[in-house]
């Protein structure tokens, strides 16, 4: 495979809006894969660092961007701790938002189905992580039930068909009527929509009759509260997303003498245990067995690199239709 001497990756400018940036193709050395990169997703968690939010405080030049993807091994080093050829489809990870990634041959794994399309592999981490602790978590606590909002989106999706493989009832809240249709037909449990003007009266009622005493909660702001009120005493209400911003508010002190706890729910402490406990190979494989199934996402549209504006405009607007992917070559 012939090889460019630059290639070009997605990078915040000052104001953290994303800009092309030209780098010099380097060589693997000892235990370092060289993968050219063909999809990469946007995720929210990408927006948030791309913007100095949330994971840092400042722009980082050196930080490399894009949480997933998937591609082609262009180039090996020598003592390579995982096996790979050059030609080999492969799942990458942090720092897919490149055209080249160099990367030790432990962060890259090999595509284990030979009919998944690299567009379709590309989606192969991050929500199918969130949804895997999510049920593991639920299966810990001894939860027969959860609540799940912002459930339209791709991890709602994998959470009704994963936590129905698990036998946990999942009630899934969404904000447009369409949406309800839609999950039901992904085979939800309860789907009810925050807006309609019986939603927290149906949605306590729910909550008791399937003792729902876990949720998982996207929406910050004011919904937490929303949510917490509606569960039953001594239920634990878990944050994972920032959709109405980063600050959960007006908790209501009464729901706490109830025995109701808030907490967060934040992947990359959970990957560090897995990393720790050495069940990392264990989790992936687990996960990328499921990927043309349980675990599909839906590819809603695909952007050329040089498209970037328009494919992170478009993404603010669409998130909820399905993955939005960067093609990088």
């Amino acid at each position: 495979m012939s090889l460019p001497q630059t290639y070009r990756a997605i990078q915040p400018d000052e104001k953290g809006q994303p800009i092309l940036k030209q780098f010099p193709l380097q060589q693997p050395s000892t235990n370092q894969v060289l993968v050219k990169v063909e999809f990469a997703p946007i995720n929210p968690t990408d927006i948030l660092k791309l913007n100095g939010d949330f994971y840092s405080n400042s722009y980082d030049p050196n930080s490399r961007y894009g949480s997933e993807g998937s591609g082609i091994v262009a180039a090996v080093g020598d003592n390579l701790k995982r096996s790979f050829k050059v030609g080999d489809r492969v799942h990458v990870r942090f720092g897919s938002w490149s055209q080249y990634l160099l990367a030790d041959s432990e962060e890259i794994y090999p595509i284990l189905q030979e009919d998944i399309s690299l567009e379709d592999a590309s989606a192969h981490w991050v929500n199918a992580a969130t949804v895997h602790h999510m049920a593991a978590v639920a299966e810990k606590g001894g939860h027969k039930a959860v609540i799940h909002t912002a459930a339209a989106s791709a991890v709602g999706k994998l959470l009704i068909r994963y936590f129905k493989q698990k036998g946990i009832k999942s009630i899934n809240v969404v904000r447009r009527e369409e949406q309800v249709e839609e999950l039901k037909k992904e085979g939800a449990d309860y789907v009810l929509n925050s807006t309609a003007l019986d939603f927290e009266d149906k949605l306590k009622e729910l909550a008791e009759k399937e003792k729902a005493t876990l949720a998982f909660e996207a929406v910050a702001g004011e919904f937490t509260n929303v949510i917490l009120k509606s569960q039953p005493a001594g239920s634990t209400c878990l944050v994972y997303g920032v959709l109405g911003g980063f600050d959960v508010k007006d908790i209501s002190i009464m729901e706490l003498f109830k025995g109701k706890t808030i907490g967060g729910h934040y992947l990359p402490d959970h990957m560090e245990e897995y990393t720790r406990k050495g069940e990392l190979e264990k989790l992936f494989k687990e996960l990328h067995e499921l990927l043309p199934t349980v675990f599909k996402t839906h590819i809603h549209k695909v952007f050329k690199v040089q498209e970037i504006n328009e494919a992170f405009a478009y993404y603010e607007k669409n998130s909820s239709k399905g993955k939005v992917v960067l093609k990088l070559n």
